[in-house]
């Protein structure tokens, strides 16, 4: 039934490639409406914000977050590799 979440490299360079690229395209969007930095699609699991005076902390980090984006980004990509490399059912 979940044959198609076995790990392979490929699902997983899937699933990374998935999680940077979206997240690298979130941040664009972002950096240029306000003077913050969001990385984590679905889930933002690092933000940062400035100016950040001294002393201060300006940035949250999520490992949660990161997890559940992980594993959200390879339920994706593992469904998109099973869906194009299924062979045809013969009758």
């Amino acid at each position: 039934m979940l044959k198609f979440l076995k790990p392979s490299p490929l699902k997983i360079f899937v699933a990374l490639m998935l999680l940077l690229g979206l997240t690298w395209l979130w941040r664009l969007k972002n950096i240029f409406i306000m003077d913050a930095a969001f990385y984590g699609l679905p889930l933002t699991f690092y933000s940062a914000w400035g100016p950040c005076p001294p002393r201060e902390v300006c940035s949250e980090f999520s490992g949660l977050n990161l997890g559940l984006d992980l594993a959200f980004w390879y339920l994706v990509g593992a469904f998109i590799i099973d869906r194009f490399t299924r062979k045809p059912k013969s009758s």
